[in-house]
C-alpha cells in the first residue's frame, strides 16, 4: 500500500497504475484539510482534545521487525508508523 499524507494543496502526482496494478499496490490517501484547517486539528490535537491512535513508533532499521509482527498478528493496538528520517521520537513541535 502506499499511503500519500498532507499532500492535498499543490502536488500534481502520475502514476502509471496499470503498475501499481500488476504490483498489487494501492493508494490510500485524503483530501480532508486544506493548509488552515491543518493547522487548527493539529492545534486540538497538541491541546489534547483529539487522541491520537499511534500505539507504536519503530526505527527504519526496524521496519522489517513491524512487517513480521504485522504478519504474526503481534503489533500493538492503535497505528503503527515506521520512521524515516525524523530527527528524534516523541516531537509534539513542529519545525
Amino acid at each position: 500500500m502506499v499511503v500519500i499524507c498532507a499532500g492535498t494543496t499543490g502536488y500534481d502526482t502520475m502514476v502509471d497504475v496499470r503498475y501499481l496494478w500488476y504490483l498489487q499496490k494501492r493508494y490510500q490517501g485524503s483530501h480532508l484539510f486544506n493548509d488552515e484547517q491543518a493547522t487548527a486539528f493539529n492545534d486540538l490535537v497538541r491541546e489534547g482534545r483529539v487522541r491520537t491512535t499511534l500505539g507504536h513508533t519503530y526505527d527504519y532499521d526496524e521496519s522489517g521487525l513491524s512487517h513480521q509482527l504485522m504478519e504474526q498478528g503481534a503489533l500493538p493496538e492503535g497505528n503503527v508508523a515506521v520512521l524515516i528520517n525524523a530527527p528524534e521520537r516523541g516531537r509534539t513541535d513542529l519545525p
